[in-house]
């Protein structure tokens, strides 16, 4: 392993898009007509279906990582004539979560888009959340 369990906030990759494409996540009540409101509740969708991706690959990767890590220290059991299988099964769903996290992105990003174009101009995210800081902020903090 890596020595660094990741925390639930460091695998939120759809959480962090919206913020970082809107300033924040779409209130579940949002005000505009119904086309917006279904628009913030795609939105929503999406981040948390690809929240639910990063987090699978991020598991499967370390799982992979642990897997290595046991050859390269010499701790694996060789079986003569034998092969698991195990790092051929994973690289292939290892690929497979990669190109479902880029189409998720994709679509998020979509998403997001469409729900800025329907907008009406002053509107604010979700209450309660703040926009994400500018960068000259988060240099001047540093």
């Amino acid at each position: 392993m890596t020595g660094r369990t990741p925390s639930r906030q460091d695998s939120l990759l759809g959480q962090a898009t919206v913020r970082s494409l809107l300033g924040g996540i779409p209130s579940a009540r949002e005000s505009g007509g119904d086309a917006l409101a279904e628009l913030a509740g795609l939105v929503r969708k999406e981040a948390d279906e690809l929240d639910g991706i990063a987090e699978q690959l991020q598991s499967l990767a370390e799982y992979a990582i642990d897997q290595l890590k046991v050859i390269t220290e010499g701790r694996d059991q060789y079986r003569h004539r034998s092969t698991d299988g195990v790092l051929q099964l994973t690289g292939l769903r290892i690929d497979m979560l990669l190109a479902r996290r880029g189409a998720a992105v994709q679509h998020l990003t979509a998403l997001c888009a469409a729900y800025k174009q329907a907008s009406p101009p002053a509107a604010v995210p979700a209450p309660g959340l703040a926009p994400s800081p500018a960068p000259a902020r988060r240099a001047a903090r540093r």
